[in-house]
């Protein structure tokens, strides 16, 4: 007589191919959220989640249901998607990850501003003044703090000269 077979590793196995293809795939990731303040839970779905973005896929998931939900707080909850007892809410990646995406179509550049004394017309053209205005602030203050430094060591310098003169002297000229 054969020994019956379990099911317990063919399913095992199967669980856990399917959870492999799932998490392996970033195309669409799935969290379970639980909420309170209101208490809530989701199935958060993240739609066309890729590497890079500005924040953890779980983290966006709580950050969004927490705020569209208007909850006080918001955690992803242990144990597996299958689990969650809750409304599918879906999450676009690329509306919050707008950055991370590669640019789709060619901008002609920036004109610059004819004069400084302009406001800037586009974000670029403020980041870039702004990183200008930084590094000339950096220099300066690293060319007085050089400055200053020097100095610093000119009299420490000199008054160390003096005081060993002093001492070899036995102190008869500590005056100069």
């Amino acid at each position: 007589m054969r020994p019956k077979r379990s099911a317990g590793p063919s399913i095992g196995l199967l669980v856990g191919a399917a959870f492999c293809v799932v998490t392996g795939r970033a195309e669409a990731q799935e969290y379970c959220v639980a909420c309170t303040g209101p208490p809530a839970v989701y199935r958060c779905v993240i739609d066309g989640a890729k590497p890079g973005g500005s924040q953890p896929l779980q983290v966006l998931c709580v950050n969004v249901m927490a705020k569209e939900g208007r909850h006080t707080a918001c955690n992803v909850k242990g144990g597996t998607v299958f689990d969650c007892n809750g409304p599918v809410k879906r999450v676009p990646w690329a509306a919050y990850n707008a950055a991370a995406l590669p640019l789709t179509k060619q901008e002609p550049p920036a004109q610059p501003a004819k004069e400084p004394s302009q406001p800037p017309q586009t974000v670029e053209e403020m980041a870039k003044r702004t990183n200008e205005k930084g590094a000339e602030q950096l220099k300066t203050a690293s060319d007085t703090v050089t400055e200053q430094a020097k100095s610093f060591g000119e009299n420490v310098g000199d008054a160390t000269k003096k005081t060993w003169r002093c001492v070899a002297s036995l102190f008869t000229r500590c005056k100069e």
